[in-house]
C-alpha cells in the first residue's frame, strides 16, 4: 500500500511545474512542432507504464523506456 502512494507521489511530483515564460521560446518549424508533440505525449505514456510497474523500480524504468520508444515509432520519430 505505501509503494502505490510512493509511486503517486513521484508522479505527481514529476507533473509540477515551475517554468518561467523566459525558459520558453516560440517553436521554429512544424516538424519541430510535431516532435515536441510526439515527446510530449510519449512522456506522458511512458510515466504512465513506469507507475504501473509498482515494486519493481528498475523493471519499471525498462518498461518506461520500452513505452517511450514505441510511442515515438508510432508517431513516427526513430532515434538516429
Amino acid at each position: 500500500m505505501r509503494t502505490i502512494f510512493l509511486c503517486v507521489g513521484l508522479v505527481l511530483v514529476g507533473c509540477s511545474n515551475n517554468t518561467t515564460s523566459s525558459e520558453w521560446r516560440p517553436i521554429q518549424s512544424a516538424e519541430e512542432a510535431r516532435f515536441e508533440k510526439a515527446k510530449a505525449i510519449c512522456n506522458g505514456r511512458a510515466s504512465e507504464t513506469g507507475a504501473m510497474a509498482g515494486r519493481a523500480w528498475i523493471a519499471g524504468a525498462i518498461y518506461a523506456d520500452s513505452a517511450f520508444k514505441g510511442c515515438m515509432a508510432e508517431q513516427g520519430f526513430i532515434r538516429n
